[in-house]
């Protein structure tokens, strides 16, 4: 099975709807939807996957599903051994001081709920760190080398670091070794996904991961990055694309922007061509099979103008 039937398959066994599905994976319902939906099934996101791998286990622990079950969803022959362990093992080629930072905070005496409140984020964005499948900004990693004593060059450095791909991608925080012309900047850019998007105010620092995607001349100071996923742009905009976000400008009719709809009204994140008359705003797609959407203004949690897409080859 590709991820899209297993993903499927492991809702359908379990009873949940899209939206909690999604927030067992730390992921939107939308996104959990294209996911299903997938014609072209592309490998899941480090973090997907190890969410998924969590659930299947849990729901093996609580009996929900059988041995067989968990071979045919994840690969493995489950041990019980393994699966009610009480120190998860940090994943394969994940070591240096990251990997040491859940006994670092138990040896503190302290639970991930106070270790969150003493630092300032949040639960879910720090177990990802945790479990090895997000990764820090700077600015986290400064907070948690305080309270857990750990250097912060270590927390910056070492065997986690994201790959970058074939993209333009360094450190949050870093200055480009770029020669530039007088006049113009070149900085990394804070570089999230379509999901981390739906999480949260995207420019929100407690979303970023370490990673970041290189910007030249950015006209605004909390520009961000963000790789794409669906089809509903196609062709002109492809999935994995990078659009660079300005979130302190206004949007522009017949102009592409990435929107995100209120709780009240699903939350989903869309890019979408953006014409606003009056209070009423229409999203339209470049591919054919999506039709326009309409909505009132006030079922937005925001919506940001896209400054351009980066196609990474």
């Amino acid at each position: 099975m590709n991820f899209s039937e297993k993903l499927s398959t492991l809702r359908d066994i379990l009873g949940l709807k899209q939206d909690q599905m999604g927030a067992k994976l730390g992921v939107s319902r939308n996104l959990v939807s294209m996911m299903e939906r997938e014609t072209n099934p592309r490998p899941p996101s480090r973090a997907v996957s190890l969410n998924f791998g969590h659930v299947v286990k849990e729901a093996f622990r609580d009996g929900r599903i059988s041995a067989s079950q968990v071979s045919r969803l994840t690969g493995e022959i489950p041990i019980e051994s393994e699966l009610t362990g009480s120190v998860q093992e940090a994943p394969a080629g994940y070591n240096g001081a990251r990997a040491r930072l859940k006994h670092a905070r138990e040896a503190k005496g302290l639970s991930l709920k106070q270790f969150c409140k003493e630092t300032g984020y949040s639960e879910l964005i720090y177990k990802g760190i945790e479990d090895g499948c997000s990764n820090m900004s700077r600015k986290m990693a400064e907070r948690v080398s305080r309270v857990l004593d750990i250097p912060i060059e270590e927390l910056l450095d070492g065997s986690d670091h994201p790959t970058s791909g074939n993209g333009h991608h360094g450190t949050v925080g870093e200055t480009p070794d770029l020669v530039m012309p007088p006049g113009q900047k070149a900085r990394f850019v804070p570089l999230l996904s379509m999901a981390q998007c739906g999480r949260m105010m995207a420019y929100d620092d407690s979303a970023y991961d370490h990673s970041g995607f290189l910007a030249l001349n950015p006209k605004d100071g909390q520009a961000f990055a963000v790789t794409l996923a669906g089809d509903s742009m196609l062709p002109e905009i492809r999935p994995g694309d990078t659009a660079i976000i300005y979130p302190s400008l206004p949007p522009r009719n017949g102009g592409i922007v990435i929107a995100r709809l209120s709780e009240e009204h699903g939350g989903d994140v869309m890019l979408k061509l953006y014409q606003q008359s009056g209070e009423n705003i229409t999203l339209s797609s470049y591919n054919p099979a999506f039709p326009p959407m309409q909505f009132r203004r006030d079922a937005f949690a925001w919506i940001y103008p896209v400054a351009g897409v980066h196609r990474v080859f």
